[in-house]
Formats: structure tokens, C-alpha cells, sequence
């Protein structure tokens, strides 16, 4: 359903999973919490990209804005994009903590596992590893000891 709904919103659903989300995860038990800044940047760069598209219409945006803020932009959006993937990895981060309980503090015991998220498939598949680690393990319902 998250893919068909990317591309049924032409991306936008990437940064309204992270928004839609933002209150649930920051309630986990983790110290680490999710900041509105990075998505904010985000949609500002995205609809920066938008008007730009719009002003530039017929001609490619080098010709209408220039080759040097076109490679700005370029920048701007290389920088937001390594940003939302460091959004995954603290998200990943605060389901690891939360998965891991206040039992499993590891000041307790050196021998304790902990639970550990794939960083590879986090890379890789964002959100959409991070919605499966969240209906696989935080939503799922409890299972009752026999």
C-alpha cells in the first residue's frame, strides 16, 4: 500500500509518513526523538523545486535561473536527501530502543543482546523497512503466554 500510495502522491508520501508518524515515535520509549526541522526543509526544498519546474516550464532551469543556481539547487537537494536518510537511521534508532525495553539496559548486564534493526535494509528501503519493523514488532498485538 506505502508503494501505491508513493506513487499515487508523485513522493509526497515520503515526508507525510515521516509527519503522520513524528508523535507516535517521539512517544516511544527512547531518548532520541524525531526533529520537525529536517522535514520542514524537506518540503521547502521540494516546493522550491516545484516552482522552479513551473517558472522553467518549456526550457530546461539552467537557461531560465542559471547553470550556477541550478547547481545549487542540485546541492540543496543532495543535502536534503542524505538528511532524510539520517531521519531512517535516528527512526531506527528510537524502534531499537523502544524494542529493547528499560529491562535491557545495557548498564545492567554486559551480556545482554540487544535488539538490533538492519542498517542495510534501513539504507536501502527507508520508510518502508521502517513501516514493517513498525507493524511487525511495535503494533503488532501482544502474544499471550499459554
Amino acid at each position: 500500500m506505502m508503494i501505491v500510495l508513493t506513487i499515487v502522491t508523485l513522493g509526497l508520501y515520503y515526508p507525510i509518513w515521516f509527519f503522520r508518524r513524528r508523535g507516535a515515535l517521539n512517544g516511544l520509549n527512547s531518548p532520541r526523538k524525531l526533529r520537525l526541522w529536517p522535514l520542514t526543509t524537506f518540503c521547502a526544498v521540494t516546493v522550491v523545486d516545484f516552482v522552479v519546474a513551473i517558472v522553467s516550464s518549456p526550457a530546461p532551469p539552467a537557461q531560465t535561473i542559471g547553470a550556477a543556481a541550478t547547481t545549487v539547487l542540485g546541492l540543496v537537494r543532495l543535502a536534503v536527501g542524505i538528511l532524510m536518510v539520517v531521519q531512517c537511521f535516528i527512526t531506527k534508532d528510537i524502534l531499537e530502543d523502544h524494542l529493547a525495553g528499560p529491562e535491557d539496559d545495557v548498564s545492567h548486564s554486559l551480556f545482554v543482546e540487544r535488539v538490533k534493526l538492519s542498517g542495510l535494509l534501513t539504507f536501502f528501503f527507508q520508510i518502508f523497512y521502517l513501516q514493517y519493523v513498525i507493524n511487525r514488532y511495535v503494533a503488532a498485538p501482544p502474544e499471550r503466554a499459554v
